[in-house]
């Protein structure tokens, strides 16, 4: 059905929504972008964010991420931290005994393991479980992204496909951003031992 007047397709090198740039794993055929504040992505990533699987926030379900974003409440996962009685009191279902009960439920997350952070971020292929290796390797966020395609690789389960996502997602200027937006707001980004200070002889075994 060719006429010869088709154009090869152009494989997008931008997300059309956020510009950031738009990747391609090797032997896949979908294209991501991995700018954890693209506003395309907003509210599933609020949902993810808030699931019990990541930061386990009590009472946020996908409607209310959609109301929020829609009036213009949440632009990342950082400005769930900001908010206020006077802003959800408007929103609809919302009375006083149920703002000040997910306002309590959201301030408890700040206080959430370094895993669940990690979770939350919504990295390519980083479910719980490596999540939870890789703060048990490296302890805190900045050493996490601090850290090497070959540091990674030292972790058992992690291969050089996932080491790429995480060292590739980590040194976007949005999602360094993002983090930097959580640091300011309370959440916390380190886990409270160290290596020097607590040891993990069977770190990395089975």
């Amino acid at each position: 059905l060719r006429d010869g007047t088709q154009q090869p397709f152009q494989r997008p090198s931008t997300c059309p929504a956020c510009g950031e740039p738009a990747v391609q794993e090797e032997g896949e055929v979908a294209v991501y972008c991995v700018n954890a504040a693209c506003p395309a992505q907003l509210v599933r990533r609020i949902e993810h964010w808030v699931s019990r699987g990541a930061m386990d926030i009590d009472g946020f379900g996908s409607r209310l991420s959609e109301d929020l974003v829609a009036n213009g409440l949440l632009a990342d996962v950082a400005d769930l931290y900001t908010l206020t009685a006077e802003d959800l009191l408007p929103l609809e279902g919302f009375g006083a005994k149920r703002a000040a009960n997910l306002l309590g439920a959201i301030a408890a997350s700040r206080d959430r393991p370094l895993w669940r952070v990690v979770t939350g971020l919504g990295i390519r292929g980083v479910g719980s479980k490596v999540a939870e290796s890789l703060a048990a390797h490296f302890y805190s966020i900045d050493a996490l992204m601090a850290a090497s395609v070959e540091d990674l690789q030292e972790i058992a389960g992690i291969g050089e496909v996932l080491a790429r996502s995480v060292v590739g997602f980590l040194s976007l200027g949005h999602n360094r951003e993002l983090i930097a937006r959580l640091r300011e707001r309370g959440v916390r980004l380190a886990d409270v031992a160290t290596h020097e200070e607590h040891p993990a002889p069977l770190s990395g075994l089975t």
